[in-house]
């Protein structure tokens, strides 16, 4: 985007824009579960930090057969500044920062992890508009009513799917979390599950090479496939756990 003689990359604003957006609404719902404003920005800054770092390191780890060319290509701090991130990368660093703040703050893991997780997908619903106007993480050739030119050829606007997608897993999310004291512990399953759901769905229409595979599968594939497990494991352990109660 241009303003003025000033170019501003669409896919940071993109995601700028939705940490703000989401920083803004994980504030309002954290006053409904007794978390401060101020640990909420903090909760929120690290998170920030830890999706970038995690994001990145992912990347390296996905694309290291290329990491030669890559260097070559756009130099030691380029791999950092000019490559791309990968989302689940960035999940997994984003958890983790919650689990230090947590951890420092002497403040329930769970509690923080349910509140961030409710606005993640808004936040990632904001990436893939930024992944649409940068072109990358584009979709297969099609040829469709909904086609898009992309990289020399109709394309299917996987990136705007996905935006959606999460638009709606968003929604879903808020509405368990406002519905009682009990719902929230299954904003973390659900999230994992619906949004492992939305993944393995979207990559069967990416087209862009760029992405590690195992198999037949795609790596985000497998972590997706890891993602539902871990969710109806978490429902599961919840559920034994209350029937030991009783």
């Amino acid at each position: 985007m241009h303003i003025f003689h000033l170019v501003i990359p669409m896919y940071p604003l993109c995601i700028a824009t939705g940490f703000l957006i989401g920083t803004f609404i994980a504030i309002k719902l954290g006053k409904k579960i007794a978390i401060s404003e101020r640990l909420v920005f903090l909760l929120m800054c690290w998170v920030e930090v830890g999706v970038i770092i995690g994001g990145k390191i992912m990347f390296l780890l996905v694309n290291f057969r290329n990491l030669e060319k890559v260097f070559k290509a756009f130099g030691f701090l380029g791999i950092f500044t000019k490559t791309g991130f990968v989302f689940y990368g960035g999940l997994i660093g984003g958890i983790v920062a919650v689990f230090f703040v947590s951890e420092i703050k002497k403040k329930s893991f769970e509690d923080n992890l349910s509140l961030v997780i409710v606005v993640a997908p808004l936040i990632h619903s904001f990436g893939r508009l930024g992944c649409f106007c940068s072109g990358c993480c584009y979709g297969k050739e099609w040829h469709g009513m909904i086609s898009v030119f992309m990289h020399g050829a109709e394309r299917f606007p996987v990136q705007l799917m996905e935006s959606v997608a999460n638009l709606i897993l968003f929604a879903i999310l808020i509405v368990v979390f406002l519905r009682s004291q009990n719902n929230r512990e299954k904003v973390i399953p659900i999230y994992l599950i619906g949004y492992g759901g939305i993944r393995i769905v979207t990559e069967s229409f990416r087209g862009d090479v760029s992405r590690g595979y195992i198999g037949f599968l795609s790596v985000s594939s497998w972590i997706s496939i890891f993602c539902i497990l871990a969710g109806l494991f978490f429902i599961l352990k919840k559920h034994f756990k209350r029937e030991c109660k009783k």
